[in-house]
């Protein structure tokens, strides 16, 4: 018998959102894009928080990047999901949200690389 090592069992359970009728997983970073995001999510974390809600040049950088890495994420499986379909088809607050899960994912990433490296 032959002796397998089942990797699929370290991938999380699927979770995804719907954004103008298109379904995106959201509980993985495919390794593709994973640098990408990780450099998107650093320009972001780095911004002034104070700055993003008093000064318009943060805040349209903050902006910028959010739409930046939410097309980054979905135009892996939908590679229409441009910045300019994002800009015509999502809200502020959609944007935010999608964002935030991309964050948690990658997060969650490293949390199982960490995990099945020590096992």
């Amino acid at each position: 018998m032959e002796d397998i090592i089942d990797l699929d069992i370290i991938r999380p359970k699927p979770r995804k959102v719907k954004l103008a009728g298109k379904v995106i997983d959201v509980s993985f970073i495919p390794c593709g894009v994973t640098f990408e995001i990780d450099a998107l999510i650093r320009q972001l974390s780095e911004l002034d928080s104070k700055k993003l809600n008093t000064d318009p040049v943060t805040a349209k950088k903050g902006f910028d990047l959010t739409v930046e890495l939410c097309a980054t994420f979905a135009s892996v499986k939908y590679p229409e999901l441009t910045k300019d379909w994002f800009m015509k088809e999502c809200g502020v607050d959609q944007l935010g949200a999608f964002a935030k899960m991309i964050q948690e994912a990658l997060t969650d990433s490293y949390k199982g690389v960490e995990a099945y490296g020590k096992n």
